[in-house]
């Protein structure tokens, strides 16, 4: 081998071969990039769902006109923002035609935006290598649903004013998230950035106020502005035709947004009132979904949730790359196929159950969880029987990557059904269950001590006990020590505890800081185990699902029971775990059996 081979880069350097294929692989991602659909002109001649992201861009355009007009008699500010908007709608010559253009066009993005992720889905747009497309236009969504939001608040109405008041709030849950919350303080550090969230956007104090209404005004404008000089920056640079609509479809479009605002204005609603509460407190309609889960829910949960869908929406195009290649027939995709119905389903529904105003938190979430999980595994069983149909070797060992990755897919539902399965019995979250199953792992090694630790906790503590997520455990105990029979010398004996070691596993809970200046390091992991609660949710969690009518009032209902119907999405993942790993093996055997030879004639 010559010097000039052995020298050439990438030439036996497995990580450099790794970076550059990295490279060209998000390289060729970023060049198919589709912000308006502008590779896709020639399907638009005669697809109409391909003419929706130049729509987009128009609506967006006489949204940003007609705002730019109101601009001029609107007056952000708590006293004058409602008499504005009704000068507006009621004096300004032709206002009411300006604003309802302003808010139909708004909706009008939204609407254009959902449809074409949901096109993007079926028809497969992110084939091949322009995934990326779908993180595009989930942005364009987003940034439109925000920037309704923001606008939304502006009327200073009383429906706008309370929706505002509660979606606000949300971020203030982050601060219950693990690793990035306060949950594990002082494990880790919190940068309570919940609670900043919360008064980034609504100035200290967290309350809506003038601070409010002016930084919601400039968030409104910016949400808008700052995308809209990116966009051109892209077009330009890439000489691209920013709406290959012609006069007759742009007519059409202004035409309809104008006649719906003559027909239905804008609405006024009334002044807003802080002392009032509207029952029930509705959002705008592209919020009313989420309205709705969060009915159901423990704010916390609902806050992640709602966190967690759009990256799942991102990760869909890849994992449906991997389990069907090229291929773009939706019914050859039946994976993408339910989890599409059943994402617009739940929406609807979701939708339609807020604006009646009903809410069975015993009846909906279960039939909710078990509809949402056995419609995906209905998907991925569909997906493995296409599979199953191969004919040759050739096909079977296609078959191999997508059946892992089901069977992977259904080993996370079955994980996270276990879990829920806990949950679901002792009404703990998620992170303290797994500081319990946590503590439990490491038990064994520290023999008596384990049931001596258990045992001083259930000393010090009070029976039925709620304890605060972000609280040192002896912090808490000293305030309650005093009132405990021995619980002076049942604290003393903790402290002591905690100085035994455990010199296997103890190297590893030292390396994590406490951030606390007198004792920077744990003791030992008993230490850790103390300081950090993780030993109390494990009692706490032993005690509820094994004392049952032992414990005090109101803890005797322990462990509660599981609704029949949330068995189903229990048993579906599985099933389909199962189902997935023995097709997989099938494919494997298949494939590998070699072409039979063709026959002499």
């Amino acid at each position: 081998m010559s010097s000039s081979t052995i020298n050439k880069p990438g030439s036996g350097n497995k990580v450099w071969g790794a970076v550059t294929n990295l490279v060209d692989y998000l390289g060729t991602r970023f060049k198919n990039i589709d912000i308006f659909d502008e590779h896709h002109q020639l399907e638009a001649k005669t697809n109409p769902f391909y003419a929706l992201g130049p729509i987009f861009y128009l609506v967006w355009f006489l949204t940003m006109a007609s705002g730019l007009v109101l601009i001029m008699w609107y007056v952000p500010s708590k006293a004058a923002a409602y008499d504005s908007i009704y000068a507006i709608q009621w004096h300004v010559p032709f206002g009411n035609i300006i604003r309802g253009v302003h808010k139909y066009g708004a909706d009008a993005m939204i609407i254009a935006s959902t449809m074409r992720v949901f096109r993007m889905f079926i028809n497969a747009d992110y084939k091949p290598s322009k995934e990326l497309n779908i993180a595009i236009g989930l942005v364009t969504l987003l940034l439109s649903m925000y920037s309704g939001l923001t606008g939304y608040l502006l009327i200073w109405n009383q429906r706008a004013f309370w929706a505002t008041k509660v979606f606000a709030t949300f971020p203030t849950y982050m601060d219950q998230f693990p690793v990035m919350g306060d949950y594990y303080e002082p494990l880790v550090k919190s940068l309570h950035l919940g609670w900043n969230t919360a008064e980034v956007l609504l100035g200290a104090g967290g309350a809506i106020t003038q601070e409010t209404i002016t930084r919601f005004f400039s968030l409104h404008l910016a949400f808008s502005l700052i995308p809209l000089i990116l966009v051109e920056i892209y077009f330009y640079n890439n000489n691209y035709v920013r709406m290959p609509l012609n006069w007759i479809k742009r007519t059409v479009v202004m035409l309809m947004l104008v006649i719906t605002a003559i027909i239905l204005p804008a609405a006024q609603g009334r002044r807003s009132d802080p002392d009032v509460t509207p029952l029930p407190i509705l959002s705008d309609w592209y919020f009313l979904g989420l309205y709705q889960m969060y009915k159901y829910l423990e704010p916390v949960v609902a806050t992640e949730i709602t966190m967690v869908i759009p990256v799942t929406v991102i990760l869909l195009p890849f994992i449906d790359t991997w389990l069907t290649g090229p291929e773009k027939n939706i019914m050859k995709r039946p994976f993408i196929l339910m989890m599409t119905i059943m994402g617009g389903f739940s929406w609807i529904i979701f939708s339609y159950l807020i604006i009646i105003n009903v809410a069975n938190i015993h009846n909906d979430p279960p039939f909710w969880r078990s509809a949402s999980y056995l419609a995906i595994d209905a998907g991925i069983l569909w997906q493995l029987v296409l599979i199953f149909k191969s004919k040759d070797a050739k096909e079977w060992a296609k078959g191999i990557r997508p059946s892992i990755v089901m069977a992977v897919i259904g080993a996370l539902q079955t994980i996270l059904a276990v879990a829920y399965y806990y949950m679901a019995r002792t009404e703990m979250f998620l992170s303290p269950l797994t500081q319990a199953f946590t503590y439990a792992a490491f038990r064994g090694f520290w023999s008596n001590d384990a049931q001596k630790l258990e045992d001083l906790t259930r000393t010090l503590v009070p029976k039925g006990t709620e304890m605060p997520y972000n609280t040192d455990f002896v912090a808490a105990v000293n305030g309650w020590v005093a009132k405990i029979p021995d619980g002076g010398s049942a604290l003393q004996q903790l402290e002591e505890l905690k100085t035994h070691t455990s010199p296997a596993i103890d190297w590893l809970f030292q390396l994590i800081p406490t951030f606390n200046p007198d004792a920077p390091t744990y003791k030992s992991t008993i230490d850790f185990m103390v300081s950090n609660k993780w030993a109390w949710d494990y009692v706490t969690f032993y005690d509820r699902m094994n004392l049952g009518n032992k414990n005090p009032a109101p803890f005797a209902v322990y462990p509660m029971n599981v609704p029949e119907v949330d068995w189903w999405w229990m048993l579906g993942g599985a099933i389909t775990m199962v189902a997935s790993i023995a097709v997989a093996i099938i494919a494997k055997q298949k494939s590998s059996v070699p072409a039979a030879a063709p026959a002499d004639k």
